[in-house]
């Protein structure tokens, strides 16, 4: 004889079964799984991106891409560039553009579509690190803490190029599946 599994009532408006919950980000759908007599809601955050705001709010990769192509300013990257702790040199390697570039930016410059795409991708890293640390926090310290997995290199160190951004989401999604890194 079979026996039914018993779920656990949750309430997807109840966060406390999240350790360390700081906000919600995104735009949210709810979707319901009944099993028998038994109901479970889950809630499906969609958006891009922990820090571009623009970027919450697109609903498929196809409005990412419109948007990148309309460049990010230099005052939308700055929450990254200050969470990551960028200096010049790290700023002007992730924009692909000179330092002496970077020196004349101003709040409304546009960093172009290779700096864009890149901080975008930053972004995706950080967000889906938050997915997995919960707090800025706990995030910031894995990142800024030198990686056996990643040669003993700090992950944010390797934000400033697209292969060490791959890395590093490969080290969070690892993280994510059980692995230590």
């Amino acid at each position: 004889m079979k026996k039914n599994k018993k779920y656990k009532d949750l309430n997807s408006e109840d966060h406390s079964h999240i350790s360390d919950y700081e906000k919600p980000y995104g735009i949210s759908d709810t979707f319901l799984v009944k099993k028998g007599d038994q109901q479970v809601s889950y809630e499906v955050k969609n958006g891009y991106g922990y820090f571009l705001n623009g970027f919450k709010c697109a609903k498929s990769l196809a409005e990412v891409a419109r948007k990148l192509e309309d460049k990010l300013t230099y005052a939308e990257i700055t929450p990254i560039i200050d969470f990551l702790d960028l200096k010049m040199v790290d700023l002007a390697k992730a924009a692909t553009v000179s330092q002496s570039t970077v020196s004349r930016w101003s709040a409304d410059s546009k960093i172009g579509i290779p700096g864009s795409y890149q901080f975008f991708k930053m972004d995706e890293v950080i967000k889906k690190g938050m997915e997995i640390f919960g707090r800025e926090s706990s995030l910031k310290s894995w990142l800024n803490t030198p990686n056996m997995a990643l040669g003993q290199v700090k992950p944010a160190d390797l934000m400033v190029s697209m292969t060490g951004i791959d890395l590093a989401h490969e080290a969070i999604d690892a993280l994510h599946f059980g692995n230590v890194m």
